[in-house]
């Protein structure tokens, strides 16, 4: 009996690795406001680019626009300030965004605390396909920028977000149309 229970015992213990559960930092939901996003793009700096972000009737936040070079623009993205800043899990390494792309590069760009004047960013390719994809972005890939300039600080630590932004700005003037679905970390 007493090996029967050992045996069960050690079993237990090594029936099942523990795997990291994703957390969600955003999941967009036909309850999602279209205005939990804010739209910034160049003209703050006085160019021309143009984006617009809305709610699909699937509920998948729907970022589309126009890229313009002109007048040293270049860039359009959605921000979200989150109501409090989020604490990742200890183990966590990665974003995990289920994405259907349009084939061109976005960035993905995390500030850990309101007071910071710098991103963390990555940048990633998507597929042409219309299928959903999963782009994972690991946080040591996250380096601090600000104003597309590097800033001399460590890598993104994963610790936690208090705001979230995606940006296409590839340095060529297009049109571009991404649907994002949920933004996890595992």
């Amino acid at each position: 009996m007493r090996i029967l229970v050992l045996t069960l015992l050690i079993s237990s213990c090594m029936a099942t690795p523990t795997t990291n559960p994703m957390t969600t930092v955003f999941d967009f939901t036909t309850d999602t406001p279209a205005n939990a996003w804010n739209v910034e793009d160049d003209v703050v700096m006085g160019g021309r680019s143009s984006s617009q972000f809305t709610i699909t009737e699937e509920g998948h936040g729907r970022f589309t626009g126009h890229v313009s070079l002109e007048n040293n623009g270049g860039f359009a993205s959605i921000r979200h300030q989150l109501e409090t800043p989020q604490t990742l899990p200890e183990d966590a390494s990665s974003f995990q965004l289920r994405i259907k792309g349009d084939g061109k590069d976005y960035t993905l760009r995390v500030k850990a605390k309101a007071s910071q004047n710098y991103y963390h960013q990555a940048t990633f390719p998507t597929s042409k396909v219309e299928e959903w994809e999963t782009i994972a972005i690991a946080f040591a890939s996250m380096s601090a920028m600000r104003y597309g300039k590097a800033v001399d600080v460590p890598n993104y630590a994963g610790e936690q977000v208090t705001q979230i932004q995606l940006l296409i700005g590839n340095g060529k003037e297009q049109d571009f149309a991404v649907e994002l679905d949920v933004i996890e970390v595992l």
